[in-house]
Order: C-alpha cells, then sequence, then structure tokens
C-alpha cells in the first residue's frame, strides 16, 4: 500500500496515478503477477487544501507539492516486526 498527501489540483488522472502506483509496489517487492496480489494492493491519493500541508519554516504547500508514505512489506524488513 502506497498513500500520496498532496495539494488539492496537484494531478489530474489520480485513477491511472494510483493503479501505476499500486503496481509499482508489486515490482519492487518482486511480488509475481498473480490476482490475489494484485486485488490486494492498493495506492490512495489524499487531495488536501493548500492551508493543511506546511514545512517546519511555515511555508504553505502549493500544487505541485506531495508526501509519500509506503507501507512496510508484508513479509518483514527494516522497521518491520
Amino acid at each position: 500500500m502506497i498513500d500520496v498527501y498532496s495539494a488539492t489540483g496537484t494531478f489530474t488522472d489520480k485513477r491511472t496515478l494510483t493503479k501505476d502506483l499500486a503496481a509499482a509496489v508489486l515490482r519492487w517487492e518482486q511480488i509475481p503477477p498473480l490476482a490475489l496480489f494484485e486485488q490486494n494492493t492498493a495506492a490512495f491519493i489524499h487531495d488536501l487544501p493548500t492551508d493543511s500541508l506546511s514545512n517546519v519554516a511555515g511555508d504553505r504547500c502549493i500544487a505541485g507539492s506531495c508526501g509519500c508514505r509506503a507501507a512496510p512489506p508484508a513479509r518483514g524488513g527494516p522497521g518491520c516486526r
């Protein structure tokens, strides 16, 4: 699973982006192309108002700014228990 947090309006084709991101997770994890994994790996785009995003300096984020969080692999790895 991968979550992308961005200012509203950053991405225009979110459907394609989420599909491509989910597929990238499977490739990165070297998961075989099986329906079980393809149907249970997801990506989410979280559109947020520009005034709800900020850096440490207090600069407001604008369209085009985003952050990303990927869930650790299920089979374990750094930071996984």
